[in-house]
């Protein structure tokens, strides 16, 4: 593809060499199965999560999410909430998201949010029962719905996340293969 073509493509990636990345606002790049941008990325119509082609007219399946990352070290302070509060307020770095989602995987994520909410009240309904009868083996049910706490809030996440952030260029992670090449070419 000559320099010409690439410059008609408006997905084109920006042509770089080595591990230095320089992106404008708005423009991505597609390096090692992520998607690395600037403060703003603004992703082709096609699912990220499938990779299935969507119109360009249809914004019910389009998504404008802020996305937010802070040094892990910050964690540390979890212990005095309200130093890590104001730690993670102070230091977070925003990076605005534009991309599509197909209505089935968006509603495979709808399903989760249900999930996660039967899951909340079958803990807390745990917790009551074992206050109220006092069995030992109650507690096991507690832990495990717990677990199904864990696991289906960590799924209603959106679909991509920050991996990594240095110097003004964030990393995205969660876009499927099938997105990541079509995003590519």
């Amino acid at each position: 593809m000559t320099t010409d073509q690439a410059s008609a493509t408006p997905f084109a990636s920006p042509l770089t060499s080595g591990e230095a990345v320089n992106v404008s606002l708005g423009a991505y790049e597609i390096q090692g199965g992520g998607i690395v941008g600037s403060g703003k990325i603004v992703l082709p119509h096609a699912c990220v999560k499938c990779g299935k082609v969507l119109p360009e007219f249809d914004g019910s399946t389009r998504r404008k999410e802020d996305l937010y990352w802070v040094h892990p070290a910050i964690f540390v302070l979890v212990v005095k909430v309200l130093i890590f509060l104001i730690v993670y307020l102070a230091t977070r770095k925003k990076c605005h998201v534009e991309f599509s989602i197909c209505r089935q995987c968006h509603g495979k994520q709808r399903m989760n949010h249900v999930y996660a909410w039967i899951s909340m009240a079958v803990f807390l309904g745990m917790i009551a029962l074992v206050i109220t009868f006092e069995y030992a083996w109650l507690s096991l049910g507690v832990i495990f719905s717990f677990l199904m706490v864990l696991a289906f809030a960590i799924r209603t996440n959106g679909p991509l996340k920050v991996k990594a952030y240095k110097m003004g260029v964030f990393q995205l992670r969660g876009a499927s293969p099938v997105f990541l090449q079509f995003a590519q070419g």
